[in-house]
């Protein structure tokens, strides 16, 4: 039995059909077709139903996909283990695009420098959509805004905790934040982000009306809209990176602050464990010497 069989059967599984699975595999749509019925054959399973469009795994090869996954990550283990250098391998890391504008480039460089033969992957979206990734096993860990305890069954190590503050032209005056946000348009982040709860969550614990007039997912792009003067909105203070243009002006959000916690995700069966905790280690690392400067 070929083990690239196994990855093609997998990714099948997880993308929900043949062509997506082709995509993602850079195979061809009859190359992923040959190799399913192939692995059919000589294991004498029918694994797919293709009577229905796309063809849905059976129940028979519903047990085989999970013996599948298992047998994946002893052989993605051992191949590790028998490497020349056991830091050599493919990272494939996920982060929300708030981490990717501050701490993680940052984080890279060093793992770069201390690792230089791992190579990584980088991929950005909402902390859901990444730990949705991370159980398809598509991603190998995960920069996300942490869950609350008991939200996820991935396994979770906190690398920095970041205090909500507002942030607002220099034109707009006055100190008291719940007044600012009262009177000026809110450019809220997207509802779906992780964040976008917490901060919606403590608006309305603190009884605060805003006249949300425009919703994007990007620090990037809310820092912009707020120097336009198109509103105001409330954002992690890290992301900022190496702080804030000089025409934002930055006020404490909730006494004490409000904080956002970041976490690096990944499953228990992780085979690049080995890979992920020098990744961890960089980034509680790059937000020390933030946090002291």
């Amino acid at each position: 039995m070929d083990v690239k069989s196994l990855y093609t059967l997998i990714a099948a599984a997880d993308c929900g059909s043949f062509a997506e699975a082709s995509t993602q595999l850079g195979l061809s749509l009859s190359a992923v077709s040959l190799q399913l019925r192939a692995l059919e054959d000589e294991i004498g399973i029918t694994l797919f139903d293709r009577r229905s469009r796309p063809p849905q795994l059976t129940e028979e090869g519903r047990d085989f996909v999970r013996r599948a996954r298992e047998v994946i990550v002893h052989w993605e283990a051992l191949s590790e283990s028998l490497s020349r250098d056991p830091a050599r391998g493919v990272l494939r890391v996920g982060a929300v695009h708030t981490a990717v504008a501050s701490s993680v480039p940052a984080a890279l460089r060093r793992l770069q420098s201390e690792r230089p033969e791992v190579s990584v992957r980088l991929t950005t979206g909402l902390s859901h959509d990444l730990e949705e990734r991370l159980r398809r096993r598509t991603l190998d860990c995960a920069i996300v805004t942490e869950a609350a305890p008991g939200d996820s069954d991935l396994v979770s190590h906190r690398v920095c905790s970041e205090p909500l503050v507002l942030i607002a032209h220099r034109d707009i005056k006055g100190r008291d934040v719940t007044r600012i946000l009262a009177s000026e348009p809110y450019v809220r982040f997207s509802r779906q982000a992780r964040v976008a709860r917490l901060i919606d969550g403590e608006l309305q614990r603190r009884k605060i009306a805003v006249n949300s007039r425009m919703e994007i997912d990007t620090l990037e792009a809310v820092v912009s809209l707020v120097r336009q003067r198109l509103g105001v909105s409330i954002v992690p203070a890290a992301s900022a990176g190496n702080g804030f243009p000089e025409d934002i002006r930055v006020r404490p959000f909730g006494s004490p602050p409000v904080l956002r916690h970041l976490a690096v995700s990944l499953r228990s069966d992780c085979p690049k464990r080995h890979l992920v905790t020098p990744l961890i280690e960089a980034l509680r690392g790059v937000y020390r010497r933030s946090a002291a400067a």
